[in-house]
This record gives C-alpha cells, sequence and structure tokens, in this order.
C-alpha cells in the first residue's frame, strides 16, 4: 500500500480512485462499514481503494487544543493495508488546510475520482460546509452516503466511545468499536518499581491516546506478533505519591527485555479503580488479588 502525503496546495490526481472520505477516529463499527463499502465498490468496478484522512483533529486544531486520539494514523495505516486499500492518503491539517473552500477541496482532489464513500455527518472544509449533501449537488462525482448506524438507539461514533471508555465501560466500549480498544507504543524504562514488588511491567508510551479509566484491566498485550494474557494498570501511582499518568502491562506467559520495542494492549475488562494504600505490603497484596482476579477473567474467557 501506497503512503501519500498532501497538503492544501498539493497538485494530485485521483483519476480512478474510490474514496473512503472520514477522520476514522476509532475504527469503529460504523467506520468499519464505510471502509469496507469502499473496498467492496472498488473490487467490483476494478478500481483503485484510497482513504483520504486528516494528520489531526480539525476542530481541536481550529481551538488550538490538544487531541488524545482513539486511533494513532499508523493504527488507521495498518487497518488500510489488512482491509485491501492500495492508497493511504493523509492531509496536513494546518491554517491553509482549515481555510481552503469545500468546493476547492472537491475540485483539487475528488474530481476525477471513481466514486467517493462517506458517512451521513462527516464535514471538510472552511467552517464545516463541505459534507455528503455538498458532494451530491456538485454532481460530477459517484457519491455513496453511509447513513446513521445505531446501537440501543443511539449513533455509534467517536464520541459515545470516548465517555464508555473515560467512564470505565469496556463492554460498551469495545461493541461501538467491534473491536477491543488498543493502544500501541513503544516500551520505555520506568523506575523498575513493578519488578521490586514481584511483578515486573513494561512501561508503555501512551503519548497521543486517550487513556481509559484509571485503574486496573485485563488486557492482551502484543509482543513482536505474539498476544499474551496480561494485567494492566493505568494511574499515577497514588501510593508511592506519583504525578505521571502511566501504563503499565504485566505479561504472564513473557520473560526478556522489550525496552525500546512497539508493543499493542489490548483492553478487555476494567476489575478495578485505582485506590492508595497505607503501605507497600498492602499494595502487594492488592496486586496478587489483581493478579489471580485478571487470571480467573481468562480462564472463564475460555470455558
Amino acid at each position: 500500500m501506497e503512503t501519500i502525503q498532501l497538503n492544501a496546495s498539493s497538485v494530485f490526481d485521483p483519476t480512478g480512485l474510490v474514496v473512503a472520505l472520514g477522520f476514522f477516529d476509532g475504527l469503529h463499527a460504523a467506520h468499519t462499514v464505510l471502509l469496507e463499502q469502499a473496498i467492496q465498490i472498488a473490487t467490483t468496478t476494478g478500481r483503485t481503494a484510497a482513504v483520504y484522512t486528516f494528520s489531526t483533529h480539525i476542530l481541536s486544531y481550529l481551538r488550538r487544543e490538544p487531541f488524545c486520539h482513539l486511533s494513532s494514523l499508523e493504527d488507521k495505516r495498518l487497518y488500510a493495508e489488512q482491509a485491501g486499500f492500495q492508497k493511504f492518503i493523509v492531509f496536513e491539517v494546518d491554517d491553509a488546510l482549515v481555510q481552503l473552500e469545500p468546493e476547492t477541496f472537491i475540485e483539487r482532489f475528488l474530481v476525477g475520482a471513481a466514486g467517493v464513500v462517506i458517512g451521513f455527518d462527516f464535514s471538510f472544509g472552511r467552517f464545516g460546509r463541505g459534507n455528503a449533501d455538498l458532494l451530491i449537488r456538485d454532481g460530477r462525482l459517484a457519491v455513496t452516503v453511509v447513513a446513521e448506524i445505531a446501537y440501543h438507539g443511539k449513533k455509534i461514533g467517536s464520541s459515545r466511545v470516548r465517555d464508555a471508555l473515560t467512564a470505565g465501560n469496556l463492554p460498551l466500549a469495545n461493541r461501538l468499536l467491534g473491536h477491543p480498544y488498543r493502544i500501541g507504543g513503544i516500551v520505555e524504562k520506568g523506575k523498575g518499581r513493578g519488578k521490586i514488588l514481584g511483578f515486573p511491567t513494561a512501561n508503555v508510551d501512551h503519548d497521543g491516546y486517550l487513556l481509559p479509566k484509571q485503574g486496573v484491566y485485563a488486557t492482551y498485550i502484543e509482543i513482536r506478533g505474539q498476544r499474551y494474557e496480561s494485567m494492566t494498570n493505568i494511574g499515577d501511582n497514588p501510593t508511592f505519591s506519583g504525578n505521571r499518568i502511566t501504563l503499565e502491562v504485566n505479561a504472564f506467559q513473557f520473560h526478556g527485555s522489550i525496552y525500546g520495542e512497539r508493543v499493542v494492549v489490548e483492553f478487555l475488562a476494567f476489575r478495578r479503580g485505582e485506590t492508595k494504600y497505607r503501605s507497600t505490603a498492602d499494595l502487594i497484596d492488592q496486586m496478587h488479588r489483581d493478579e489471580q482476579d485478571v487470571r480467573a477473567f481468562f480462564a472463564a474467557k475460555e470455558e
């Protein structure tokens, strides 16, 4: 799959492309429907399937607010490649792009494409005026609009996933996503406290990702292409008066050094919230109980 980076002034020929247009944060169940539809159209018509996405969240950029993503660009790229897309096209979000009139975006980057697949509520261009209706009114493109997809009467969307993760509601978050929530990152050197306590952990750099509610989770960790059952803690180590939120993973069946390597953590179930303990001994006792609980979760899962 070819990865292409564009900006507002780039010259690009979209001829023959079937374009899936969106930000696709979370790659949730509704995104999957849209992306699969683009692949199906491209396959049926013998065209090239392409993802058009953006380097960051446009509204957050406009507000000059930090943005914590559910899916990194690398996550999206890997998904697109596995799904069968031939091109992954990333538009650099800057002042020029957000001020680009949607008609200009259409003229410069879409006219000539074999088709465009877009969500019913996705917007682009200056003031967010670009949308499915504008593409249809333009009349030069074959536009496929993916209607709202709901779960329990409410739209499946990234904001709903975020709310569920923040509340520690993994069953809902993962149902909306259609897969376990994942965080990928490089294993960094920590303070080595986990090893001293008898629970060696991989300290995973979570930079840029939205972290779920602080506490203990049953997780899988993918190391060198292999998944391992694991126990993960998200928190600021209140027993030791920590002030930096960390993501620390204790893999049950893996032993070895992975400093500097990229791993992926899949969140399956929230087990308990973060607690400050009176002593290190109390913390160690709780960690043993957590391990038993998480192992029991996996054992029940296999039955």
